[in-house]
C-alpha cells in the first residue's frame, strides 16, 4: 500500500509546503519581494534551493517531527488497517522437512522475504512503509473464515513444536518473527506506517500538500524555531515557546476525539482483562 497522497489538499485545509513557508516567512520577517520582485517570496527564506539550500532540509525536519510526536498520541491519520499478507509458507525445517515440527526453528517476515526456517521466499515482504506493528490477525489460507487475534510475545517466542495456526508474534530487529505454523496462513495487520517527506531541486511548494489536517502552524512555528537557533536568534525563546502550544493543541484535538470511546489499560503480553487497572469490569471492549 502506498503513502498518503502529498499532491492533494486535505479536504478544506490548505496545508501546502507553499502555504506553510509563507507563515514561516511572516514569522522571521522576511515576506519582501525577492529575485521575482514578487511581495512575500523571501530574500532569505526562499521557494529556491539555489538561494535557500537550507529551507527543504529544516521543513522536512519539522514535518518528520511531527509525524513523530502524532505518532505517540495514536493519531489515526499515520495507522494503515486491514494491510492481509496471503499464504505464508508452512514452517521449514532443517531437520523434518516442510510442515515438520521443530521447536529450534523460527520463522521471519521482514523488508527482504519470508525465512521459512531454511528457505527465503522473496515474493512475501513487509510494507515497506510499516515502522511497527499495533495488531496482527490470522486465519487458514484459502478459507473465508475470520481472522483470529494474535498474541504479541512478551519475552520472546516460546520453543515449542508448532502447530496449525502462528499464535504469536514478536517484533525484532524491525522484522516480524514467528514460531511458524504447519499449513499456510494469511496474516491481517494494523500498523503505525511512516508518511512522505519530500525533498527535490525541482519540489513546487504550491502543490505538495502534508497529509496532516490543520498542521500549517504546528510545522511553521517547528521550523521557525529551527531557523532562529541557527542563526542564534534572539527571538528564539518565543518562537519555541509557541511551536509548543501549536504542537500542544494539535495532539490534544486527537486526544479528545480518542475520549468519545471508552478504554482500559491493556497489560502488555497479555489477552486477558486486568480489572485491577481498569476503568470498568463489564470485559475487553
Amino acid at each position: 500500500m502506498s503513502s498518503p497522497t502529498i499532491n492533494l489538499p486535505q479536504g478544506s485545509q490548505d496545508t501546502s509546503l507553499e502555504t506553510i513557508a509563507n507563515l514561516v516567512r511572516a514569522l522571521i520577517n522576511d515576506s519582501q519581494a525577492g529575485l521575482t520582485s514578487t511581495p512575500g517570496e523571501g530574500q532569505i527564506f526562499t521557494d529556491n534551493p539555489a538561494v535557500s539550500p537550507f529551507v527543504q532540509p529544516l521543513l522536512m525536519s519539522s514535518i518528520r517531527e511531527l509525524y513523530r510526536e502524532l505518532r505517540n498520541v495514536g493519531d489515526p491519520t499515520l495507522i494503515k488497517d486491514n494491510v492481509i499478507i496471503l499464504g505464508l509458507p508452512p514452517v521449514n525445517s532443517p531437520i523434518n522437512g516442510v510442515a515438520g515440527a521443530d521447536p529450534a526453528v523460527q520463522t521471519v517476515l521482514s523488508l527482504g522475504g519470508y525465512f521459512d526456517g531454511v528457505k527465503q521466499w522473496q515474493n512475501y515482504l513487509l510494507p515497506s512503509d510499516m515502522l511497527y506493528p499495533e495488531r496482527l490477525w490470522e486465519r487458514q489460507t484459502g478459507s473465508n473464515d475470520s481472522f483470529q487475534p494474535m498474541t504479541q510475545s512478551k519475552f520472546g517466542l516460546a520453543p515449542r513444536p508448532q502447530v496449525q495456526w502462528l499464535s504469536e508474534w514478536e517484533w525484532r530487529n524491525n522484522n516480524l518473527n514467528f514460531n511458524g505454523a504447519l499449513e499456510m496462513r494469511d496474516i491481517r495487520m494494523r500498523y503505525y506506517a511512516s508518511l512522505p517527506t519530500f525533498f527535490s531541486q525541482t519540489l513546487n511548494f504550491s502543490t505538495t500538500y502534508v497529509p496532516i489536517l490543520d498542521c500549517t502552524d504546528a510545522v511553521a512555528y517547528k521550523t521557525a524555531v529551527k531557523y532562529a537557533r541557527m542563526l542564534g536568534s534572539p527571538g528564539l525563546a518565543d518562537l519555541a515557546v509557541e511551536s509548543k502550544e501549536q504542537m500542544f493543541q494539535l495532539k490534544n484535538a486527537n486526544t479528545r476525539r480518542a475520549q468519545s470511546v471508552n478504554y482500559m489499560r491493556i497489560p502488555y503480553g497479555h489477552s486477558d482483562g486486568d480489572y485491577a487497572n481498569g476503568y470498568f469490569t463489564a470485559g475487553w471492549q
